[in-house]
């Protein structure tokens, strides 16, 4: 048997003659000996279950200071214990949208939240919620860089910086105006002591506190300009020692970019930028968070306006630069899926932790809970194509190498109540992966049987295999490759580092 690179992230061309894969609620981990079974691996994505319920309405942003968890759900500012258990401090403007918050931590005990045009600050010493005036402007944003709140004010390039170490002050005078580029600020975001000012319409400023003048301490850096603007304002995260975001113009988000140094580096595929260009808010409305789980720091973008309304997730692994995707199994839609129910993540009280842009809920993320809160992950992967040069090709035999044995205990029941095993579900294309067939089911092994084998046999003929593969049985699945044998795929294949450590 050869293999035939079932392992890989999300790849579908504008022609899915071209390319058609799909990996959902699976991501590629390298095998970094290399000298393993694979090149990559698919490793399940996390499940969730609940922590804690915000009773005011929509999960709108999460915060974790000093120990200390706060979030905005619906209307209301909350601060939740460990238990999850939340206690209201009062309300903010509510639009549905999500908030912006920053603190300045322990040197001024202060949290700001910008929440529909308005800001509040929050006293982390008298848990006082108030709102703040003063501002000359519209606040779209906030955030907090080199001891300074910095304010970016709605439709324009200007944006307000608060008193030294004070978010309850806004001098008239602290105004700056962005006079590098034309056209108004998308977006702002701190990053290492450092203001990386996001234009709307193709460039970007990068920007210090110069102490030059007490009043607008901010100034550009000389050298730290980008030609490349930012297309969706609530896109960028700080990730990876550097900031990323989805650049674009015109209201539309296109690509993806990771700030090289001052250089911006395209990050994101073909694939990705014709999906994103696809949804009706044409990539503009995404909402990004970043995390870090097994040694892999996640970007997670969710697109409300995709599928239908019910919304769709891409993510970007900066340690595999693969991109996969994720959905909540909703079985509503165009697809059965809406997108993945986080929006926002903090790491607080020792686990990961994301809110909910359905509801009010906070869930505890990890990769041992093996369900969405009770909800099936149906996990799916879309083989690339099996063609040679377009020459009828017969199949004899597929395999699945994935970890056999891994059952529940006690184990899973059939219709009957019988015990079964794990199962994957595979059916297979052989039009370019314009139409799948009839679904056959892989058994994969009750606990311990470690010498199982999931193998289809009598794949019959096409010009074009394509292979779905899905799982929902609620185990960790690990799927390591895929092999075929058939016309031209009867040589078994090792990996290339293998061959040249032969040839050494």
């Amino acid at each position: 048997m050869a293999r035939f690179g079932l392992i890989g992230g999300s790849y579908q061309s504008q022609s899915v003659i071209a390319d058609c894969q799909r990996t959902m609620n699976w991501y590629t981990e390298t095998i970094e000996s290399q000298m393993g079974a694979s090149a990559m691996a698919l490793y399940p994505t996390p499940g969730l279950t609940l922590f804690g319920t915000l009773p005011g309405g929509v999960q709108r942003g999460m915060l974790e200071i000093n120990g200390r968890l706060f979030a905005v759900g619906g209307p209301n500012f909350y601060e939740l214990n460990s238990f999850g258990i939340p206690t209201s401090y009062g309300s903010v403007g509510n639009d549905l949208q999500m908030v912006t918050m920053a603190s300045n931590g322990t040197l001024g005990n202060q949290i700001v939240i910008c929440s529909a045009g308005s800001l509040y600050i929050f006293n982390l010493n008298t848990n006082t919620l108030t709102q703040i005036g003063g501002l000359t402007g519209i606040p779209a944003m906030v955030v907090y860089c080199s001891s300074y709140f910095v304010a970016l004010l709605q439709n324009s390039n200007i944006f307000q910086v608060s008193n030294l170490l004070d978010g309850s002050t806004w001098n008239p005078l602290s105004v700056q105006q962005n006079e590098v580029f034309p056209e108004n600020i998308a977006s702002i975001v701190s990053a290492y002591d450092f203001l990386f000012v996001l234009g709307q319409d193709g460039h970007s400023q990068v920007y210090y506190n110069s102490g030059a003048n007490q009043f607008t301490p901010f100034s550009p850096i000389s050298g730290a300009y980008m030609e490349e603007g930012c297309g969706a304002p609530k896109s960028p995260v700080v990730m990876d020692n550097t900031v990323m975001w989805i650049g674009g113009r015109q209201g539309k988000g296109d690509i993806a970019w990771r700030a090289n140094g001052y250089t911006p580096l395209r990050i994101s595929t073909f694939a990705e930028e014709t999906a994103w260009a696809s949804y009706p808010a044409k990539g503009s409305d995404a909402v990004g968070y970043t995390y870090r789980d097994q040694g892999h720091t996640f970007w997670v973008l969710r697109y409300p306006s995709a599928n239908n309304g019910f919304g769709a997730t891409w993510v970007y692994d900066a340690a595999g630069q693969q991109w996969h995707e994720r959905g909540f199994w909703s079985q509503q839609g165009p697809t059965g899926y809406s997108a993945h129910l986080s929006t926002c993540a903090v790491f607080a009280f020792g686990q990961q932790l994301v809110g909910d842009w359905n509801s009010g809920n906070i869930y505890s993320q990890s990769i041992s809970t093996l369900t969405d809160n009770g909800t099936t992950i149906r996990r799916w992967r879309r083989s690339p194509h099996i063609a040679a040069e377009r020459e009828r090709v017969f199949l004899q035999r597929l395999q699945i190498d994935v970890e056999v044995g891994l059952g529940p205990q006690p184990p899973l029941l059939d219709g009957f109540g019988n015990p079964r095993d794990p199962q994957l579900q595979l059916s297979i294309s052989r039009d370019g992966s314009k139409t799948f067939g009839v679904q056959y089911t892989l058994n994969c092994g009750q606990a311990g049987a470690y010498k199982k084998r999931a193998i289809l046999r009598r794949l019959g003929q096409a010009r074009d295999f394509a292979f779905d593969i899905v799982a929902t049985d609620p185990i960790p699945w690990r799927i390591i490759e895929g092999y075929v044998e058939g016309t031209g795929f009867n040589t078994p294949s090792q990996r290339l580092v293998k061959q040249i450590a032969q040839a050494q």
